[in-house]
C-alpha cells in the first residue's frame, strides 16, 4: 500500500509540474494568433518528421536486438521494434514507466529473462546518454551566446524581465568550483556513500562499453546509434519548414532547438506535454522569434510525433497480443 501511495504522489507530481509548465508556455499567448499559424502550416513537413521518428523506432528496435545476440537470444526483429514502440506508448501516460513495459512486452512474445532484458536496457540508456552529452557540446560551440540567453528566459521574473546576465557563468564557475573542492577534499569525498554510487555509475559505463566493443556486429550497433540521433535531429529541423516564420533558420539553430526539445522530454511529465512546448518555444525567442511563433512550432512538432506515438503504440500493443496468443495456442 505504500509503494501505491508513493507511485500515486511521484504521478500527482508529474502531472501538476506538467500543468504548471503548460500554463507558463501559454499565460501570455494570443490563441487567435496561434490558431492563424497552426492552420497555415505546411503538414507535409510534420508527416516527414513522423516517418522520421518512427524510423528512429525501428532502428532502436534492431540495435536492441543486436544488444541481444551476444547473449545468446534472437527475437524476431519486428518484435524487437513493436516492444520499443510500447515504451514510448506508456511513456504518453507513465514517465519512465515504458522501460518496464518494454521489457515485459519482448519477455511475454519471447521467453527472454526480463533481467537479462533490463541489463541491456541500462547499457542503451548510458549509450544515449553520451550522444545527448555530445548534441549539448555541439549545441554549446554552435550557439554558446543562445544558450546564454535561453538561460536568462527561463530565470525571468513574472514581469517578463531577464534573469541575471551571469546566470551560464555562476553555473559554470559553480561547476569548476566543484571541481576545486573535490581535488582539495577527494579522500573525504571518496568516503560518502553517493561517491560509491557515482564510482558505481562510472564502472558500469565502462563496462557496457567493452560489452559493446566485444559484439560481433558492434559497426551495425554504432551505425544505428548515430542513424537514431540523426533522426532526432532532423525531426525537429525539417519542421522548421512547416511555419513560414521558421523557416530561415539554420543547421545550428537546429541544434540549439534540438537541445531544448531534449531537456523538455527528458523533464519527468506525461508525453513531455508542457516542458516540451515551454522549452522549445523559449528557444525560438531567443532566436529572434515571437512567443505565438515558437508555441506554435512547439506544438505542431510535439503534437505530430505524439500521434505517431499513440498510433505506433497502440498497434504495436495489439500486435503483440495477436502474437501472445499465437505462441499459446501452438
Amino acid at each position: 500500500m505504500n509503494d501505491l501511495l508513493k507511485n500515486i504522489l511521484k504521478y500527482t507530481i508529474f502531472i501538476g509540474l506538467a500543468v504548471g509548465l503548460l500554463y507558463l508556455a501559454f499565460r501570455e499567448t494570443d490563441p487567435v494568433q496561434l490558431w492563424e499559424d497552426l492552420s497555415h502550416a505546411h503538414y507535409g513537413w510534420v508527416l516527414a518528421s513522423m516517418i522520421m521518428g518512427y524510423a528512429a523506432i525501428i532502428s532502436r528496435g534492431i540495435r536492441w536486438k543486436l544488444l541481444l545476440e551476444p547473449l545468446g537470444y534472437h527475437p524476431k526483429t519486428w518484435n524487437s521494434i513493436h516492444a520499443v514502440s510500447v515504451l514510448y506508448f506508456v511513456n504518453l501516460a507513465i514517465p519512465r514507466a515504458g522501460e518496464v513495459a518494454r521489457c515485459t512486452s519482448l519477455n511475454q512474445v519471447e521467453d527472454i529473462p526480463v533481467n537479462k532484458l533490463f541489463g541491456t536496457v541500462l547499457l542503451e540508456r548510458t549509450i544515449d546518454f553520451v550522444f545527448l552529452i555530445l548534441v549539448f557540446i555541439v549545441s554549446l560551440i554552435l550557439n554558446f551566446g543562445y544558450i546564454e540567453e535561453l538561460f536568462n528566459l527561463t530565470s525571468s521574473n513574472s514581469n517578463g524581465e531577464g534573469g541575471s546576465s551571469m546566470l551560464l557563468y555562476i553555473t559554470i564557475g559553480t561547476l569548476v568550483g566543484f571541481v576545486a573542492v573535490y581535488f582539495v577534499f577527494r579522500r573525504r569525498i571518496q568516503a560518502l556513500p553517493i561517491f560509491a554510487k557515482i564510482r558505481d555509475f562510472w564502472t558500469g559505463l565502462k563496462e557496457g562499453f567493452r560489452s559493446v566493443t566485444k559484439m560481433k556486429r558492434q559497426g551495425a550497433f554504432w551505425a544505428h546509434s548515430v542513424f537514431i540521433w540523426v533522426n532526432y535531429f532532423f525531426m525537429v529541423y525539417v519542421c522548421f519548414f512547416a511555419i513560414e516564420e521558421t523557416a530561415h533558420l539554420t543547421i545550428a539553430d537546429g541544434f540549439f532547438v534540438m537541445v531544448a526539445a531534449s531537456l523538455g522530454i527528458v523533464i519527468p511529465v506525461p508525453g513531455g506535454i508542457g516542458a516540451y512546448h515551454y522549452l522549445v518555444s523559449m528557444a525560438l525567442v531567443v532566436l529572434g522569434l515571437t512567443k505565438d511563433v515558437g508555441l506554435a512550432f512547439a506544438t505542431i512538432v510535439h503534437s505530430g510525433q505524439t500521434l505517431m506515438l499513440f498510433g505506433t503504440g497502440a498497434m504495436a500493443m495489439f500486435i503483440l497480443y495477436l502474437e501472445r496468443r499465437r505462441k499459446k495456442t501452438t
